[in-house]
């Protein structure tokens, strides 16, 4: 098994996902799901020297989690479950 980090999309509408809308999704996600991770709020990007306020929703991340799946298809196939309307970024977690 791969490890994968999902990180979702922050939205400022009203995408109507729920607080039980998630718990039951990572239930489903049984045994794939390594850490539920936590939400997030706002952000700031640092680059060297220069420190830079995330200000757009699009730049936003609302949270992550980490996820065990075969490959990413089967990871992609994972994220389209999921309730969050904004969108999920898949990304593989490459050993050390």
């Amino acid at each position: 098994m791969k490890k994968f980090l999902f990180i979702y999309n922050a939205s400022n509408e009203d995408d109507s996902d729920t607080e039980g809308d998630w718990m039951a999704w990572f239930k489903s996600l049984g045994g794939n799901l390594v850490d539920i991770g936590n939400p997030i709020n706002g952000g700031t990007l640092v680059t060297g020297n220069k420190v830079t306020e995330l200000t757009s929703f699009t730049d936003f991340v609302g949270g992550y989690s980490l996820i065990n799946a075969e490959d990413l298809a089967s990871a992609v196939a994972l994220a389209k479950t999921c309730p969050n309307k904004a969108g999920v970024r898949v990304f593989e977690a490459v050993p050390m």
